[in-house]
């Protein structure tokens, strides 16, 4: 049943103060849970004990859904823990996962902890360069690889990574080469059936501990070469019992997930690890292309998303309504309306009254119930991070009855340093701080700094780079600019490292000026520049499809999408766009010169992480004379 949107909220506590008030009795319900789970995956095993031969895990990568139960997870990840055995790796040696989502990714991932193995996730979107640098970095030793791409991406480094000795490939029917360094999947598994190491397995786990090396997750590398941020069970624990207990608190052992975010990402990691340890069922979503096709089949009860998934929603809608009839057009409006007056109220924490809330039920039947169908018929609330979401886009979905609330945090935090949830939460926020973490803001810097049982170890063979990372008296800083407001909802500003300070001294924020701008659906994506120059401009990539449409209704010839780019008359409309989206902002702020870019960012091109961040310095030393000619007087 989704959150009730309908509801006036109520007066809001400070959670923020009050987790501070109660920190005896939090720090003594942490260690209760520390004390019964153990090390994650010796959680799931015991979970497994419980729950028997109830469904678990579900995934599609042949084109039906498969289901694992408890029992039959807790056996793969055994036969997993005896093939590595057999290979040779011992206690704390890496394995290594490079594979989009699905059930083999967990119990890879689970399998190499039952023996204490180090798993380190990969983006599957990685390029052959970046995995040879991560295999080398962590010296992995066994790598599991998903479909043919990703297998293909792999087999080099065989002879090219001294430490790499095997691959294991996931997906049945790919290509491999005849090379006793590789196995199939279920070959691997039969393996360590029949190796016969259950009681080495058993006497490994009695030795595991929630302060052993659970992972290795390397940072997107925005600001350089990634980084392996080295993580505890104990430190990714504390999300899974503060996030799921404290600041989600609604979901029980009948409750479902959509594992959406890439598994690579300490989000979706450590969220699945409290999913687990919550009884929870897991659809994974392989291919986030297909997320509304994956939502109605597998109905979830939450999701952590992606803001630009949202993003693409609204603005989606917004285009094929303008294609509408005259009277379908009038009908949304007016029912978006109605939901948005009745919104206003509620989150005012003001009952609307009866007369508004019968032309809520009217809209919600003609137009809203079709929006929040397309999260599936049981979404109670959707998560995001990793980036800003507008939050008038937040409105918009909550208007229409559907809870999208965020969270915030770093790959070194866990990740959740703070989080809104279905009975705390403030749009444009990144909500009141987790269960035993410490905010402090920075007086001079205004830089967001954190302490807790959250916080990352170490940078894996960085010593000089972990110190760097943390101040002398031993907080985390994230990098961040933020501020608390009374209710102690916290709220990011910019990022440290991307403040422009223009020629005339003044400080600009350009993440704010992006994030204005990208929610157009004619804008993919948008990077400002202006550091140490006169004004702001910006090169942006644009929406093609949406382009290209446009300009087929409107007389704009083009054969290619450089003709668009280039058209007096698409210039003019992008103008348009941006003075229209910048015109309350102050006179220095405003995008004075743009260009536009006919090729879209790509990781394969170096200019967005795989977690879809820009990087800025390299889109700057790209495009350098684009730049530099927006600045010619």
């Amino acid at each position: 049943m989704a959150y009730n949107t309908l509801k006036a909220l109520g007066p809001r506590e400070n959670l923020t103060e009050k987790y501070k008030k109660d920190r005896a009795a939090l720090e003594k319900d942490f260690q209760k849970h520390l004390d019964e789970w153990k090390q994650t995956a010796v959680m799931v095993v015991n979970l497994a004990k419980k729950y028997g031969d109830r469904e678990q895990l579900h995934h599609k990568p042949y084109g039906q859904w498969e289901t694992f139960t408890w029992n039959q997870v807790s056996e793969i990840m055994f036969a997993v823990a005896g093939a590595l055995l057999n290979s040779g790796l011992k206690e704390g040696d890496r394995t290594g996962i490079f594979s989009p989502n699905r059930a083999e990714w967990h119990l890879s991932d689970l399998g190499s902890q039952l023996v204490r193995c180090v798993p380190v996730p990969i983006y599957a979107t990685n390029t052959e360069k970046e995995v040879e640098y991560l295999v080398n970095d962590a010296e992995i030793k066994v790598l599991f690889t998903g479909r043919q791409m990703h297998y293909d991406r792999s087999y080099a480094l065989l002879d090219k990574c001294p430490s790499l000795e095997k691959i294991v490939v996931f997906h049945r029917g790919t290509k491999i080469h005849d090379d006793k360094r590789v196995v199939m999947w279920d070959d691997f598994l039969e393996e360590g059936r029949k190796a016969g190491r259950k009681a080495e397995i058993e006497e490994i786990m009695g030795r595991a501990h929630y302060d052993d090396m659970c992972t290795i997750i390397y940072t997107s590398g925005t600001t350089g070469e990634p980084k392996g941020a080295v993580h505890t069970h104990k430190t990714l624990m504390q999300n899974s019992w503060g996030v799921g207990r404290y600041v989600e608190g609604c979901f029980t052992d009948n409750d479902s997930d959509l594992c959406m975010l890439p598994l690579t990402h300490v989000l979706q990691r450590s969220w699945d690890y409290g999913i687990f340890s919550m009884g929870m069922q897991i659809w994974y979503c392989e291919d986030h292309n297909q997320i509304l096709e994956y939502l109605v089949e597998a109905n979830p009860t939450v999701m952590n998303g992606a803001p630009r998934i949202f993003e693409k929603i609204y603005s989606t809608l917004y285009t094929k309504i303008k294609e509408a009839s005259p009277v379908k057009q009038k009908i949304f409006h007016w029912s978006v309306g109605v939901g948005k007056q009745h919104g206003d109220k509620v989150l005012a924490g003001k009952q609307p009254g009866p007369w508004l809330s019968f032309k809520r039920k009217i809209a919600d039947k003609l137009v809203l119930h079709k929006i929040r169908d397309l999260f599936g018929k049981n979404m109670h609330h959707v998560n995001y991070g990793g980036a800003a979401l507008n939050p008038e886009i937040e409105r918009f979905f909550f208007n229409c009855g559907m809870l999208v609330v965020s969270g915030y945090g770093l790959t070194e935090t866990s990740p959740v340093i703070s989080m809104n949830g279905p009975h705390c939460f403030k749009f444009g926020s990144i909500g009141p701080a987790s269960p035993l973490v410490d905010i402090r803001i920075d007086p001079e810097t205004g830089e967001i700094q954190a302490k807790g049982p959250n916080i990352f170890k170490e940078y894996y063979k960085k010593p000089d780079k972990t110190k760097e990372a943390f101040t002398d008296d031993g907080w985390f800083r994230t990098g961040d600019i933020g501020r608390f407001d009374d209710d102690g909802y916290l709220y990011i500003t910019d990022r440290l490292k991307d403040l422009i300070i223009t020629s005339g001294g003044k400080n600009i924020a350009p993440q704010m000026i992006e994030l204005m701008m990208a929610e157009d659906h004619f804008i993919e994506y948008i990077a400002v520049v202006g550091d140490g120059r006169k004004y702001i401009t910006a090169l942006v990539v644009p929406s093609f499809e949406n382009l290209e449409d446009w300009a087929k209704k409107n007389g704009v010839p083009f054969s290619s999408r450089e003709d668009l780019i280039k058209d007096p008359k698409v210039i003019a409309y992008y103008r348009q766009i941006i003075d229209k989206r910048q015109k309350d902002l102050g006179q220095v702020e405003q995008i004075k010169r743009f260009t536009l870019l006919a090729k879209e960012f790509s990781q394969e091109t170096g200019e967005i992480t795989p977690t879809m961040k820009v990087k800025r310095k390299v889109v700057q030393e790209k495009y350098k004379e684009l730049i530099d000619a927006m600045y010619v007087e």
